[in-house]
């Protein structure tokens, strides 16, 4: 395991790069998805061997040195559990106005579902007949259609559409960059009501259903979870796991009789204790989907 710096006159963000084997990458994007409070890039996943590279963006200020110290920490006990030289960690300073264009390197269109491709604002997609297309510009808020997390849950609103049985309200909580909302509107929901605690969030979510010229149908804010009054037939809830946790009761009381919630930002190895906490709630798990070592769960 190396550590490595480069010096920056004027650094505003450090980025890190984590390699390690498949199944410890997969817990390494979720710790930095947690650490950073942005979403991370995994490069190399679709290799058939070797490691995989997790890159996660810090922002200069007081709790950088803190937070650095947490990664080297754990960067050192997934290499007692990988071997020796299987674990690597590197550190670059980035100046600030490098920053955008740090992680829009690795950001290009994808198919992230049988129909459905995911592009950024700068490279145009090229859809086969029956697909569509969202644009999305993610900002400093989680949500590129990248990560295993989100494809998921993009597979279940597309699937849902496919049944017919995609309801026309929509609840997205934790809504990023607004991706998910957007989806289901895509596929033909006619009202998303998307929830952030980022104001950053919240923005990014508002510009991109401009961009996709889908605002009427969709409204963003940082109004708190309990703090709603409506229910919902759908629920959409792609966090890390002790949000999920913490928001389980209030979860459950936004989702209207007979309606599902999907959540999704889990591993595979924690399914078991999703589903106790949430029949805790009076729900219980009707469908289940992973990718890699990442799950989604269907409750009603």
């Amino acid at each position: 395991m190396e550590n490595q710096g480069k010096t920056s006159t004027s650094p505003g963000w450090l980025e890190a790069r984590l390699s390690a084997p498949a199944p410890q990458s997969e817990a390494a994007a979720d710790f930095l998805t947690s650490l950073t409070g942005h979403g991370v890039q995994i490069l190399d996943e679709l290799a058939p061997t070797g490691p995989v590279t997790v890159v996660a963006f810090f922002e200069a200020g007081a709790e950088l040195p803190a937070q650095k110290a947490q990664l080297e920490g754990y960067a050192r006990s997934l290499a007692a559990e990988a071997g020796e030289g299987a674990v690597e960690l590197t550190f670059s300073d980035l100046a600030a106005e490098d920053w955008a264009g740090a992680w829009k390197a690795y950001f290009h269109p994808r198919l992230v579902s049988r129909r459905l491709i995911v592009a950024p604002p700068w490279e145009k997609a090229s859809p086969e007949p029956g697909q569509m297309v969202i644009v999305i510009d993610p900002g400093q808020a989680f949500g590129t259609g990248q990560h295993q997390s989100t494809q998921l849950v993009l597979r279940r609103i597309e699937r849902l559409a496919e049944r017919g049985r995609l309801p026309a309200r929509v609840l997205d909580v934790g809504c990023g960059s607004g991706i998910l909302g957007l989806a289901t509107l895509l596929f033909g929901a006619q009202q998303v009501t998307g929830i952030d605690i980022d104001p950053e969030a919240v923005a990014a979510t508002q510009a991109n259903a401009k961009r996709n010229g889908l605002e009427r149908g969709l409204t963003a804010s940082m109004t708190p979870l309990d703090e709603l009054s409506e229910t919902y037939p759908l629920v959409l809830a792609n966090l890390i796991a002790r949000e999920l946790i913490a928001l389980a009761q209030p979860l459950a009381q936004r989702l209207s009789p007979g309606g599902e919630l999907v959540i999704s930002g889990i591993l595979i190895d924690q399914i078991g204790q999703m589903s106790e906490v949430f029949a805790a709630q009076g729900l219980k798990v009707v469908e289940q989907d992973s990718l890699a070592e990442w799950a989604a769960l269907v409750l009603a």
